[in-house]
């Protein structure tokens, strides 16, 4: 008898050792893993085809820069870029502070040259925030019928991401590291002025609109690259083309050569970009959802080593296809919105039972 039981540890000893390890609360604290869930499919902002350049934008701040304000004095300016959702165009400009009233004369400046979006999105960023609250303050005063005018020329709504989670404004960030990368092969350790800092700017968001996106053609009669500048200028800027053009005076013929150009760019689009949209590259398992009840670990990388805030889940948010990938948590102070990816489960809300 003594053998079999032995024998029974020896073949199921490793599996229960490693349940109760699972089950175990102060196991879980320590090795805090975060949660992780299926990608989501993309929005139906970045499937548009059909839309103007920048209908549907997202922006974000980079640096600081260094520049030249006198002979011995120095001071910090900061990068704005904006990009488009579907033609991944970058627009960027120069800011001289982190403040509301800075970017808002960014954002007009934008506006100004690119036209008004439909929708912008961005992190949480204070001056962010601050620009969002003063146009919602300039409609404050207006009738119902004065904002339905306003809203009709002017609409345009703001997106915020989750706190504590950049992925999900990846199209800007990603563009960043582009941008940073093509400024510091220009500028090197060179001081700039503003201005001459406003034309690297303007020259290296040309660069960067000049790149390919999708796939680069293998087939000679599929014609060069698709690049953003396709849409933005009717043509690829590397070169200017040298004609010979159609010498004609009808309007019909030029209105019909550029819907020509924007619907070869769209069928381009479909054909080459589109079906590198739509794989996941990862995080392609389903997990379990975060529900409400939840005790959790918040993920802060300013937080002393092993003392993460133990917080509670008070409510979920599911995406379209119903698995939670944000939440909403309560701690002894505060409540919190934050990505599963920043929280830790250390005991489920159904508990250990199953």
């Amino acid at each position: 008898m003594a053998k079999i039981r032995l024998k029974y540890w020896i073949l199921h000893g490793h599996k229960l050792a490693k349940t109760v390890k699972y089950r175990c609360t102060r196991c879980r604290v320590f090795q805090h893993k975060t949660e992780t869930q299926q990608m989501s499919d993309l929005p139906k902002e970045r499937l548009a085809p059909g839309t103007p350049p920048f209908h549907f934008t997202s922006c974000d701040y980079f640096g600081p820069l260094t520049v030249k304000v006198g002979r011995n004095k120095t001071s910090k300016y900061y990068g704005v870029i904006f990009t488009c959702l579907n033609t991944r165009a970058v627009h960027l400009e120069l800011a001289v502070d982190c403040s509301t009233m800075e970017f808002i004369q960014v954002l007009r400046r934008f506006f100004s040259i690119r036209g008004q979006p439909t929708m912008i999105m961005s992190d949480n960023g204070t001056q962010f925030i601050g620009a969002e609250r003063e146009l919602r303050k300039m409609t404050e005063g207006l009738s119902d019928n004065e904002l339905k005018d306003f809203c009709a020329e002017r609409g345009t709504t703001w997106k915020f991401v989750t706190p504590g989670a950049p992925h999900q404004n990846g199209c800007a960030e990603s563009l960043v590291k582009s941008c940073k990368h093509a400024l510091k092969r220009a500028i090197g350790d060179q001081v700039l002025s503003p201005f001459e800092l406003y034309t690297c700017l303007v020259e290296v968001s040309n660069l960067v609109n000049q790149r390919p996106i999708g796939r680069l053609p293998t087939d000679p009669d599929d014609g060069s690259y698709i690049s953003p500048n396709d849409m933005l200028l009717g043509r690829a800027s590397g070169s200017v083309a040298q004609g010979p053009f159609l010498k004609t005076r009808n309007p019909r013929h030029r209105v019909e050569l550029v819907q020509r150009i924007v619907d070869s760019f769209w069928q381009r689009w479909t054909r080459d970009v589109l079906p590198l949209l739509a794989p996941r590259r990862k995080w392609n398992v389903h997990r379990r959802n975060v529900c409400v009840g939840d005790v959790v670990m918040l993920a802060d990388m300013n937080s002393v080593r092993s003392k993460w805030t133990i917080a509670r889940v008070i409510e979920v948010y599911p995406g379209d296809d119903g698995k939670v990938r944000n939440v909403k948590v309560k701690t002894m102070n505060s409540e919190y919105r934050r990505p599963v990816t920043k929280l830790a489960v250390i005991y489920p809300v159904e508990g250990y039972e199953d």
